[in-house]
């Protein structure tokens, strides 16, 4: 079994400009982790909770010497080849404006958000396991306290797996889909892993990312999605 937790950086409403509860950016991160080596991740979160003497949860401006210390061991376990980390991102204002500006299926407005997601976690899923890695494993996909319905949870998986109502032209590139888990960070190691990244994540697209940090986490793949126009390619 791999696990693929996920945890996501700002939201996915339509304001381009800072007011209260909207960010001009929204960003998905990706760390995964085979059955086998998951205790390599417990390992590193129990001697950073120890060494730093505290439970509390990791979070790279209330607890930066703790959030960077992780980094660095998860530096070191990403060159190994334990675990592998990627990251996706818009930006609104110059994002293509599928599901945001224009939608090309039959979706009410209210439930863009829904598809934005999905959308743009298929194409964060697609970059992380680009590599070429052939995958025999199946997928246990862990998200971070995202509200579905048990409809919308059926809906995503499908969707994922290319077993979805919308024309496809061909499969994603994506590996069989066969869990998704949806629970907190507060209690799962992985997610609260995958919020540090996603704290990495912000730093980067606000552009207030410091070079230890910097440092620390290019075991990170990167990419700026930008989508495309109504009625391009």
């Amino acid at each position: 079994m791999i696990y693929v937790f996920v945890d996501e950086t700002g939201d996915l409403g339509k304001k381009i400009i800072f007011t209260r509860g909207s960010t001009p950016y929204f960003g998905l991160v990706a760390i995964s982790v085979i059955d086998k080596d998951y205790n390599a991740l417990r390992s590193l979160l129990s001697q950073i909770h120890w060494l730093r003497g505290t439970a509390s949860t990791i979070n790279l401006r209330r607890t930066y010497n703790k959030a960077l210390d992780s980094l660095r061991g998860l530096k070191e376990l990403a060159r190994i080849g334990m675990i592998s980390a990627s990251a996706l991102y818009i930006k609104k204002a110059e994002y293509g404006g599928r599901y945001m500006a224009w939608s090309d299926i039959e979706a009410l407005r209210s439930e863009w958000n829904y598809y934005l997601r999905n959308y743009l976690l298929r194409h964060l899923l697609e970059l992380h396991f680009s590599n070429g890695e052939v995958i025999t494993e199946p997928i246990d996909l862990i998200l971070d306290r995202v509200l579905l319905s048990e409809k919308q949870r059926k809906n995503t998986v499908d969707y994922l797996n290319s077993r979805s109502d919308i024309g496809l032209r061909e499969p994603f590139a994506l590996p069989p889909i066969e869990y998704m888990t949806i629970c907190d960070s507060d209690y799962v190691g992985g997610l609260e892993i995958a919020h540090v990244l996603a704290d990495v994540l912000k730093e980067k697209i606000t552009g207030v990312i410091t070079t230890e940090v910097q440092a620390a986490s290019d075991f990170i793949r990167f990419e700026y999605f930008v989508g495309h126009r109504k009625g391009e390619l």
